[in-house]
């Protein structure tokens, strides 16, 4: 018995190796921030409310809808608009969600950008349906003011020291 309980022990602590001594700056985990990217926060917060213009737009479809009153870039629905344009309101939040999951600079000023794009759209419908459209300029209005406060979240060249 004795002879199995060596071979146990040997089993049980297996040989530790000593970590390697590797320095901060021979291996670096995680890029640094470069400038006009966004902090993480603002970017999460980027992304939160992309994604949440790109929910109310589809409540708007879903609205317009149940009403019966045609968006332009619906139409009405003998004859609703192809499927390309029914899509359009879709796309600069999409550009602008995928563009900050993948930490793209600049991304305030495309979301400024898309912002404008958005109210674009909206502004055709204030003839055809003025509550729909009062609801679209509200949600691009939101996505504006929201952008342009992240522009305090974007990160500056750094200067040299003298």
């Amino acid at each position: 018995m004795p002879d199995s309980q060596a071979t146990d022990d040997t089993l049980a602590a297996p040989d530790e190796l000593p970590p390697p001594s590797v320095s901060t700056e021979q291996v670096q985990l995680v890029d640094p921030p470069r400038a006009g990217q966004l902090a993480t926060g603002w970017r999460i917060v980027t992304a939160c409310l992309w994604v949440s213009v790109i929910v109310a737009f589809a409540a708007v479809w879903g609205t317009s809808a149940q009403l019966g009153l045609s968006t332009w870039w619906l139409g009405p629905r003998a004859d609703p608009q192809n499927p390309i344009i029914r899509l359009l309101p879709f796309v600069a939040p999409l550009i602008v969600t995928i563009a900050a999951f993948n930490n793209v600079r600049r991304l305030a000023w495309i979301g400024i950008g898309a912002s404008i794009v958005t109210a674009m759209i909206a502004v055709f419908d204030i003839g055809r349906v003025a509550q729909l459209a009062a609801l679209e300029l509200l949600i691009a209005g939101l996505a504006l003011a929201v952008s342009i406060a992240s522009v305090t979240g974007t990160y500056r060249p750094v200067e040299p020291i003298r």
